[in-house]
């Protein structure tokens, strides 16, 4: 694998020991290390880079949309986030076609290879810690969700995603059928679900059911 890299971080140490572990991996590697915004644009203009390590929480001046930039004046370069932390900041990048992969910058050695290969193949390489961070964080969004209806609404989004009519539901909970229509239309507005299925998705979604 002959290509040429560049391994944007201020953090030193951490530039030296990516470094290793790519050209362990990768003989014939040539790799420039940098921490600065200045020198990644020059770098990109005088040489033609076939993959970007970088640490947008510690390249200094750099910004999201440079980051997203570089795909359109560069797109050749394949660009991978490395983070020790997934948070909103950069959020974004995972649902961005310019960005080819996203690695915690503690995983294995084994995931910057697989990493590598994976994306040499076209295909976008997302590390399993930020996989896991997202759904934990999907999760406890969904929870925050459920936290805006009240104890009788979920009561009564539990009947419905077990398939109960609303003359059965106002049975079961000893309320009038009237009762249980304006419970229902409120439920619909605070999930922005219009239709059963919808409510039936969401209640799956949010662990009700």
């Amino acid at each position: 694998m002959k290509s040429n890299i560049i391994i944007a971080d201020s953090q030193n140490l951490y530039r030296i020991g990516l470094k290793h572990v790519l050209k362990k991996h990768f003989n014939s590697l040539t790799i420039t290390e940098l921490s600065t915004k200045r020198e990644l644009i020059k770098t990109l203009n005088n040489t033609e880079i076939d993959y970007l390590f970088i640490d947008v929480n510690n390249v200094i001046d750099i910004e999201k949309r440079d980051v997203l930039n570089i795909n359109k004046l560069f797109p050749t370069c394949r660009i991978i986030i490395i983070t020790c932390f997934h948070n909103e900041f950069e959020d974004e990048f995972l649902y961005k076609k310019e960005i080819s992969g996203y690695i915690c910058k503690n995983s294995q050695e084994q995931v910057f290879y697989e990493a590598l290969i994976k994306i040499q193949r076209n295909d976008r390489y997302i590390c399993n810690q930020i996989l896991n961070s997202v759904l934990e964080n999907n999760l406890v969004k969904q929870q925050n969700d459920c936290n805006h209806l009240t104890t009788r609404e979920i009561e009564i989004l539990k009947l419905i995603a077990q398939g109960k009519t609303g003359n059965q539901i106002a049975s079961i909970l000893f309320i009038s059928v009237h009762t249980f229509r304006t419970h229902r239309k409120n439920i619909m507005k605070k999930t922005s679900a219009n239709s059963t299925s919808k409510l039936v998705l969401y209640a799956l979604k949010s662990s009700i059911v």
